[in-house]
């Protein structure tokens, strides 16, 4: 009997489905498409390139032919470049092409996402994407506009996200993507998806982003190989086809529930279209993170309390601590880089502060401190009470560094800028011998002028060295010229290439000459100013040369291990480097006298985080990399007892984190902070992640 009613009950099910499926195929039936000749898999192929597209002229980016194909549209682009993603839903041989397009038209109007559309045009080559660009009015087949009927039908055949699976044809990642170009797609936990920059806002492009990369977190070229080197362009080139930007479109809504997100997570769950513009591939997503899961790689960490008397000494960019907003003193730029309202103030030092108090240092060399004066209403003046106040051991506060009044611009300022560099120092631990301002050069030229922060300089004795030949100790904090302005050598480069791109199209040896250019000014990644960074190394290292004792040379270098100034400091010798030539700046001066610092080799300071390439980065852009440093003279080598860098910052979403309006949101417990702490103590400990954009990090010499 039972038997009986099973089988009864599954003859049901089956007719039931047979009806269904043929409701769903009526639905289904092919929609006519009037002159419809291929299909989006045809046109976009299984290369890099559409195969319609004329490969026997160089300037030939279109096809001979025009085409007509239907698919469903998946996403509207208006502003530049508009148009819309449209995909098609019937099955394809083709397993290894991408069944989506980019439909270029800025006839958009009628076009709603999950119609059905007839598009007719050539197959085009736009900077690397393969795109319909429209010769003909668009047909819209069915729309959800249209009755209840046409409603069903679009649920019938609306497009699904797909998942990006590695596949064994690809040689590497960016291949992968290339076959989804133009899809709808979702990341899965097997498409293994790492931030390498967490979510950010682009101020330049005014959305969103992330920067994810497969299967491992990108680190920068120049991390372990020489500039232009064979071995850091190989490098590039793979951390090039691992990179897969995130571009969301909402603003604040984009975190969702997110507790944070960290360099090195595991990203799944994310929907959106795969295009590709500017050299990279770029999924464009629209419902923020609401279904994003983000799986921790590495936990937060809080720093365990110190336990033994070593001297500890550390660094830290404190990103624009401007104190305008309470009443600061002017800067001689009268700029405000900071916060721009008192209670942004009061966060931006509460966290400053934290981080401070938590490094625990006996010295502790700050950057980008707003540069207006040491009085009453200064910033460093500001922070230094924020700081001792927070500390209760009062053999613990700290003094900071102040130079000698005959060293100051106009008898106030440390530099002529809006930010300078700082020290902090306790006096219990260090006695400060004396105060010394090295200036660093001065780039002038009929293109333009460039600047470098002072270094400050204080020498100090140990306290706990009692005998009268106590060993001297001097520490340079340091802030060079950053990667992003230009100096006078990347303003000559840009005029030679502004003049090659003009004469471009006259002939094929011009074209050639332009990109060869290209090429050649581009290939050492070192960013603008590489060549007066290099100079200001030299002039530093050869003041420095002068004391006597042990030297510290620690600060904001802006450049990475391998770079020219790093290698000027450290171990660059030209024997041993023959195929590698380190290149100066001109135009350089102290004060009125032109300068030659042009040196074959290099000083001797040892980097104690060199060989970390996996963990040892302060800083993130298109890649992860270490723009800060703490540099030894060869004697401290065997007093060095730890070295660390405190992944809080460039670890971290500043936008995340700043947008979560309470820390107990901020996904923080016990384990996760590595060890049991108080509640007070948990909290501090909440507020230093995102505190600013680099990390702290610390060395202990005994």
């Amino acid at each position: 009997m039972l038997g009986s009613l099973l089988r009864g009950a599954i003859i049901m099910i089956l007719t039931m489905t047979s009806v269904l499926a043929a409701d769903l195929l009526h639905l289904h039936k092919p929609i006519l498409c009037v002159g419809e000749n291929s299909s989006i898999s045809q046109l976009q192929g299984q290369g890099k390139r559409s195969p319609f597209v004329n490969k026997r002229s160089q300037r030939s980016y279109r096809s001979d032919k025009v085409f007509t194909v239907q698919g469903v549209v998946t996403k509207l682009k208006f502003g530049r470049n508009a148009g819309f993603f449209m995909q098609q839903t019937t099955a394809t041989t083709l397993n290894l092409a991408s069944t989506g397009i980019f439909v270029s038209t800025g006839e958009i109007a009628n076009i709603k996402p999950d119609s059905r559309v007839c598009v007719t045009g050539f197959v085009e080559e736009y900077y690397g994407m393969t795109r319909l660009q429209v010769t003909a009015d668009i047909t819209i087949l069915d729309s959800a506009a249209d009755n209840v009927v046409d409603r069903a039908v679009d649920r019938a055949v609306r497009v699904k996200p797909t998942n990006i699976m590695v596949a064994t044809a690809d040689a590497n990642f960016s291949e992968t993507l290339e076959r989804y170009e133009g899809m709808k797609v979702r990341l899965v936990n097997i498409t293994d998806m790492r931030v390498t920059k967490p979510l950010y806002y682009d101020r330049r492009w005014q959305n969103y982003n992330m920067i994810l990369s497969h299967q491992q977190i990108n680190i920068h070229p120049n991390t372990m190989a020489f500039p232009g080197s064979i071995h850091a362009d190989q490098h590039a080139l793979k951390n090039k086809q691992r990179r897969l930007y995130l571009q969301l479109a909402a603003g604040r809504s984009l975190t969702s529930d997110l507790d944070y997100m960290r360099v090195n997570d595991r990203v799944s769950g994310i929907v959106g279209v795969i295009t590709f513009s500017y050299g990279e591939f770029r999924l464009l997503v629209d419902n923020g993170l609401a279904q994003a899961q983000f799986q921790h790689g590495s936990d937060r960490q809080s720093l365990a309390p110190r336990t033994r008397e070593h001297l500890r000494i550390a660094s830290f960019n404190l990103l624009n601590y401007f104190n305008r907003a309470a009443g600061g003193s002017n800067n001689p730029l009268r700029q405000n880089r900071g916060a721009t309202t008192l209670s942004a103030l009061r966060k931006q030092e509460t966290q400053l502060s934290n981080t401070i108090v938590a490094l625990d240092a006996d010295f502790i060399g700050l950057m980008e401190m707003e540069n207006n004066g040491f009085g009453q209403y200064s910033a460093i003046r500001r922070l230094l009470d924020l700081v001792n106040q927070a500390i209760q051991d009062p053999s613990k506060h700290y003094a900071m560094i102040k130079p000698l009044k005959s060293d100051l611009h106009q008898g106030r300022y440390l530099g002529t800028g809006a930010i300078t560099v700082a020290g902090f120092y306790r006096p219990t631990q260090l006695k400060l011998v004396n105060t010394r301002v090295i200036q660093l050069p001065i780039q002038r030229s009929m293109l333009g002028n460039a600047y470098h922060r002072p270094a400050l300089t204080p020498t100090f004795i140990r306290v706990s060295d009692n005998h009268s030949q106590s060993k001297r100790l001097t520490i340079s904090v340091n802030h060079f010229k950053s990667k992003g302005s230009k100096c006078v050598e990347d303003k000559q480069r840009a005029t030679i290439l502004k003049k090659l791109k003009r004469k471009r199209s006259n002939d094929q040896q011009s074209l050639r000459a332009w990109q060869r250019a290209k090429r050649t000014f581009a290939q050492d990644r070192q960013g603008h100013c590489a060549q007066f960074r290099t100079t200001a190394a030299s002039v530093l290292a050869q003041a420095l040369a002068s004391e006597s004792g042990s030297k510290i040379i620690l600060g904001d270098l802006n450049s990475y291990p391998k770079e020219d100034p790093l290698l000027v400091l450290t171990d660059y010798d030209v024997a041993r480097y023959a195929y590698y030539k380190i290149a100066h700046s001109d135009n350089n001066y102290l004060g009125t006298t032109l300068l030659d610092a042009k040196t074959k080799t290099g000083y001797g300071y040892h980097d104690p985080f060199v060989n970390q390439p996996d963990t040892g980065w302060t800083y993130s852009f298109k890649a992860l990399g270490r723009l800060d440093y703490i540099l030894l003279s060869p004697d401290l080598l065997s007093s060095l007892v730890t070295q660390k860098i405190w992944h809080i910052n460039a670890a971290e979403s500043h936008f995340v984190n700043n947008s979560r309006q309470s820390n107990s949101n901020l996904g923080l417990n016990n384990s996760r902070l590595g060890g049991a702490v108080n509640a007070g103590a948990m909290r501090n400990m909440a507020s230093v992640f995102s505190s600013s954009d680099h990390e702290p990090l610390f060395i202990e010499l005994q």
